[in-house]
This record gives structure tokens, sequence and C-alpha cells, in this order.
């Protein structure tokens, strides 16, 4: 056992084959009672040692991922962090890699074991992962109280990183904030957020913080109002303080029922359709990209089969084992249902130029017009602003998804960057060294703000001429930006 001194008192956490970790830190109050629906208030002092062995209670989640494993119980009070370091030594002034955990805005903590930072700590890095408020808790927007609560709870972590990781052999002026899927679109929205410059100095953004899709029209912010509103009534009225008193348990379920989650008759879910989001409004977010200072390099990428996390090959997210029959769900139908959905008047020729089976057509549609095209349109955006960026793509199938047929998945890549390669038959020794390869590309922008490979080649940076990007299958390669037809007749329509 170890501790140390913070701010608010002494800490005693562990050590395990030379990682020290903390866990179940409190960065802020419990955001309950009159704090629900409110800007996160500074954690309280506590007397004698706290014990930081255990990890502190995970968010309401308010659509549960049933393969998902939390690794602590669900409460309102929820706003704690965790840490792994190999030093305690203020002196040691360590990159600190603060993770913020993706799942729609609706699931998911900090304290799942994917997201356990020892092998990270191991490359010579502090590891930081926390709990933010989910769902209607995070993101409500009320006339007097305010919204974007979710968006000031990172700014409230990234505010107690700045304020205490120097105990934990943090340097509080090099910190990276990288996150994948919705945690991808907060390092995003943080650029745009005010009171969060200063705070962190690289953004990695894993599958999202992309540009809006191409064909879907932006009505994020009318669909947040108009889905709080719809909450207010649900919960009896819009009466802040009665709204602060409902049970938890009705506010999950109407933020559930709200959420967009469950997707019109003969079309599939996309995250498109979320609603629980972060949203410019000119007090907490503002516009886009506005604040990006310009010494803060970001790198961005995805996989290469994201759409196949959200319609596996064996039925729909979220849906128990044979109750869909996919040869029923995955039709030509329902392929150009979505097709008209994500390329409007484009979606004949856009089909036409598809090929394979239903599903096939159907999957690369879905991941050609939520990821690779919105990357695509980021890439060619970043580089006329002149900022440094580096772009990947993330290929690499393993022996176990390759027999599932998810092959690159959203979320593959995730096991990679953590070093956590689980279950083992799933995953070969190319696996072990493509993991060796994506852990030290984020450690090393992570130090020096440039991606490189274990060998020392630097990954190329986005550029308006002869655009590369860095391919991570079997091996990291670069290659030209190559775009396929699908994707140039999606990005034809900005």
């Amino acid at each position: 056992m170890t501790r140390v001194q913070l701010e608010q008192g002494v800490l005693e956490g562990n050590q395990e084959d030379g990682v020290f970790r903390f866990a179940g830190l409190p960065y802020a109050a419990p955001p309950v009672g009159d704090l629900r629906w409110a800007a996160p208030r500074p954690p309280a002092a506590w007397a004698g040692v706290r014990d930081a062995t255990n990890f502190g209670n995970a968010a309401i989640q308010t659509a549960n991922d049933p393969r998902a494993e939390l690794g602590a119980p669900q409460s309102e009070d929820c706003l704690y962090l965790n840490v792994w370091s190999t030093s305690l030594d203020p002196r040691a002034r360590r990159p600190v890699m603060v993770w913020i955990h993706g799942g729609g805005f609706l699931g998911g903590a900090g304290s799942m074991m994917d997201y356990h930072g020892a092998a990270l700590a191991r490359r010579g890095v502090t590891s930081v992962s926390f709990n933010y408020r989910l769902g209607a808790f995070g993101f409500l927007d009320h006339p007097r109280a305010g919204g974007n609560f979710a968006v000031q709870d990172w700014v409230a972590a990234l505010n107690w990183v700045a304020r205490n990781i120097l105990a934990f052999g943090g340097d509080p002026d090099n910190v990276t904030v990288f996150g994948q899927s919705a945690g991808a679109t907060a390092g995003r929205t943080l650029l745009a957020t005010p009171s969060a410059q200063g705070l962190f100095h690289r953004v990695i953004l894993q599958s999202a913080g992309f540009e809006p899709a191409a064909a879907l029209p932006d009505t994020a912010r009318e669909r947040l109002t108009e889905a709080s509103a719809r909450l207010s009534e649900l919960l009896g009225g819009g009466d802040l303080e009665r709204l602060r008193q409902a049970p938890v348990e009705q506010v999950r379920q109407a933020s559930f029922q709200l959420s967009g989650t469950i997707p019109s008759p003969g079309q599939v879910h996309t995250p498109a359709n979320l609603v629980w989001c972060p949203a410019e409004d000119g007090a907490v977010v503002g516009t886009d990209l506005s604040c990006w200072p310009a010494d803060i390099p970001v790198l961005f990428g995805h996989t290469a089969d994201e759409a196949r996390y959200f319609i596996t090959p064996t039925g729909p997210f979220g849906a128990p084992p044979g109750t869909v029959d996919p040869a029923q769900l995955y039709t030509p139908a329902t392929l150009a249902r979505m097709a008209t959905v994500l390329s409007g008047q484009s979606a004949e020729r856009i089909v036409g130029s598809l090929t394979g089976s239903p599903y096939e057509q159907l999957a690369e549609l879905f991941t050609t017009a939520i990821w690779t095209e919105p990357a695509l349109a980021s890439y060619r955006r970043f580089a006329e602003l002149g900022r440094r960026a580096y772009a990947y793509r993330f290929r690499r199938v393993s022996p176990g998804n390759r027999r599932t047929g998810k092959l690159a998945f959203h979320c593959s890549e995730i096991p990679y960057v953590f070093g956590r390669l689980a279950p083992a038959e799933a995953y070969d020794e190319v696996d072990a060294q493509v993991s060796d390869t994506v852990a030290h590309a984020w450690t090393e922008f992570a130090r020096t703000g440039v991606p490189s490979s274990p060998d020392g080649a630097r990954w190329p940076a986005a550029t308006t001429a002869a655009p590369q990007v860095t391919v991570v299958d079997d091996r990291a390669r670069t290659g030209p930006l190559d775009v396929s037809p699908v994707t140039e007749l999606i990005n034809s329509l900005r």
C-alpha cells in the first residue's frame, strides 16, 4: 500500500507489478439533490486517510449495453477518477493521458477493465480515467439551470488533474485528452470550450469527433431542446426544484425513452440519431473549433469496419441473441431505406457502387457515411486550417474478429491502445506487435506531439499537398489518402 497527499487529504492506493493505482478519487462534489443539473462543485476535504483501492460509482446508465461490465455500481453520485503511474515523484513530470470513455453519452465508465491504464503507465505516462454524467443527467438543457453539465464535468476533471497530478508523477503542462466514440466527440468539444483552454495540450480522437455527416441535417440542437422539454413534461413539469426531486429511476427511464436509440421501422440505429449530446450554447461550448489553440496537435482516425459493432452479422446492437433474424433485417429494402437516410438524393447512385451481400453493402454504407467521409472532411479541414494533425486508419482484424465476421469494428482498436488483448484465444502474436505499435504511437504523441512507430518512423502530418495517412494493419505503414467511390459520392453532398 502507498499514500499520497492531495489538496483534499491523504489517499492510500495500491501497487501491483510496479504500477501504482489510485481509484475512486472524487474530482467534484456528488451531483445530487440541489446539485443535480448544476455545474460541478469542488470536492470536499476528508479527515484521516481515504481508501483509494476501489473504483468509485459509475454514472447512471441511460442505455445499458449488455456487453459492458462497469467494474463499479451505478449511482447519481458518480464524479470519480482513477490514476495509474509507475512514479509518485513530483519531479518525474511524466506525460499525462486523460481518457474520456465512450458509450454514446448514455453508458460506460472509467472503471471498465478495458480502460485500465497500467500498461500505458509502464510506457512512462501517468494515465487517468474518469466518469461523467450521462444521458439527461449530463445533457438536459433547462432555461434556468443551463446545460452541457457533462462538458462541465470534463473540465472539472481536467482542473483536478492540473492541481493534483504532480503527486502522481505527472506533468500538468503536458496533458493529452484521448477518447473513443462519444469520448472523441468530447475531445472535439473541449477544443471549443473556453473554460478548458490551458488544461490540455494534445488531443486524440478515435472513431468520432469529425465533421457532421454530409447528408444528415444538423438538427442536434433542435433535438436536444425538444427532448429536454419533453423530459420535463414526463417528470411533472419544468420547475427546476421539482425536477431535482424526481426519483433517479424515473429520470433514467425518461432519458432512455427520448435518447434516440430506437430506430424507425425498417431502419437500423446509427450514432447520428443520439439526442443527449454536447451542444453549442454560447455559455459552456462555443462555436465549433473557435477556441482551438494553434499549438495543440490532434491525432485522429477510425477503424475500417466501424458499423459492424452496431449491426453485427448476427443482429443489431442490443438485441438478445436469437431474437432478430439477420436475413429478415439486412435486406435490400433496409439498404435502400438507409441509403436514403444517409445519402439523400444520391442514394441510388451510391447503392449502385456497393458490392457484396445486402449486409456487407449496408455495413459499408453505414461505416462510410458516419465515419469514413466525416473523417475525410476533417482531414481536409484541419489541413486547410494549417493545424498540426495526424490521421490513421485501423484495419487490423484479429483471429477472433475474423471468426465472428465483425472485422475491424467500432471499438476494436481499444484493446491495442491499452495493451489488454483478451481473451487470449482471440488474438495472436501479430496482434501483440500491433498493440506495441499503437500504444507506442499514442504515448509518443502524448510525449512529443508527434506519433511514431517503435522503429522511430514518424507518422505523416495532414497536408493539402499529396495527403497521406497511416494505415495500421499487420503493421503501420504510410500511404496516400485514398478515397473510395462511395466516400467520394457522399463527400460530394457537402
